[in-house]
């Protein structure tokens, strides 16, 4: 094992004698063998519209399965939706900002051909916001958008007992 890299097995094992353990393994999915393709490094000037474009670029290209990274940019309007409690079925709450926005942080898994993609994005002297990126962000000076094409397996999202879309393999 190269230094400062731990094996799986390693984790595996100390997970397995942890209390937590055993609820986190019945609560989580893991889908490896991807593998990277290609890389798309794409550049919205003023007025383009963030997820629509993002969307666009993944149906040209044909990407099915993969990753979305916003790395910066800027916007005049968003609209993002959250959930607004902590009850056993989520409901959302939709929101839409206008002013000027710098993009914090985006990024999500395409499945599908569909991403589902979180941002945070701030305002001057304002307090950050965000949520699940919707259709009608407009940028406002740039927005610098890397997209990444896997060969995997292809995932699907189902919803789970409460409703909620979890990524399942096909």
């Amino acid at each position: 094992m190269k230094p400062g890299l731990i094996s799986t097995a390693v984790i595996l094992m100390a997970l397995s004698s942890s209390p937590v353990a055993a609820q986190t393994a019945s609560n989580m999915k893991v889908f490896g063998g991807a593998k990277i393709d290609e890389i798309y490094r794409v550049v919205l000037d003023r007025g383009a519209l963030l997820l629509e474009s993002i969307n666009a670029v993944i149906k040209e290209k044909g990407i099915e399965e993969g990753q979305v990274q916003v790395t910066a940019g800027s916007l005049e309007e968003c609209t993002f939706h959250y959930v607004e409690s902590a009850a056993v079925k989520p409901k959302d709450l939709f929101k839409r900002v206008k002013g000027p926005y710098e993009i914090l942080n985006a990024g999500g898994i395409i499945a599908s051909g569909q991403p589902h993609i979180h941002m945070t994005i701030a305002s001057g002297g304002k307090a950050a916001v965000g949520g699940h990126l919707e259709n009608g962000c407009k940028v406002l000076y740039l927005a610098e958008v890397t997209i990444f094409k896997y060969v995997a397996a292809p995932l699907l999202r189902k919803p789970n007992a409460n409703g909620v879309m979890l990524l399942d393999s096909k």
